[in-house]
């Protein structure tokens, strides 16, 4: 709840004519210097030598679609882990979505390469959602293409 002024107090106005002209006149305080301790930090390492071509998804003007994917619980946690070790190291603010946004620009620039590899691996049977090795199974071998085409695009 807020509280009343005294009576015999004056209200405060920021924009009263002698608050401003004080502070138009002040002189500040010189003060001595603060003493400025450096922290040695690794200089930053460039993370990619060779130009990237233009993804070829055009700029959002903002992110309003979803994607859902379920994890199993010691994923979140290996998945965190990566992400937690990322913001760490570089020393900023990183979060799942990030990671995942890059990994999906990734791909996005590599698609040729990912599609050709597909091609020539040939096709593949997804499973039914309830064998669980047989789904990860899949989705390793998935990953090495993946990772193959990643690689070569």
């Amino acid at each position: 709840m807020a509280r009343r002024a005294p009576l015999d107090e004056m209200p405060f106005r920021p924009l009263n004519a002698a608050v401003l002209s004080s502070v138009m006149h002040h002189v500040p305080k010189v003060e001595p210097p603060m003493r400025v301790v450096e922290i040695a930090r690794p200089e930053p390492k460039p993370i990619e030598s060779t130009p990237r071509p233009e993804p070829s998804v055009a700029l959002p003007k903002r992110l309003d679609q979803e994607k859902r994917i379920l994890y199993s619980r010691d994923e979140v946690h290996a998945l965190d882990r990566v992400v937690q070790g990322l913001a760490i190291r570089l020393h900023a603010q990183v979060k799942a979505s990030h990671v995942m946004r890059a990994l999906t620009l990734l791909l996005l620039d590599a698609e040729r390469e990912v599609h050709r590899r597909a091609v020539d691996h040939g096709a593949m049977v997804r499973p039914p959602n309830g064998d669980m090795a047989a789904l990860q199974r899949f989705e390793r071998r998935l990953a090495d293409l993946l990772a193959d085409g990643l690689r070569k695009g």
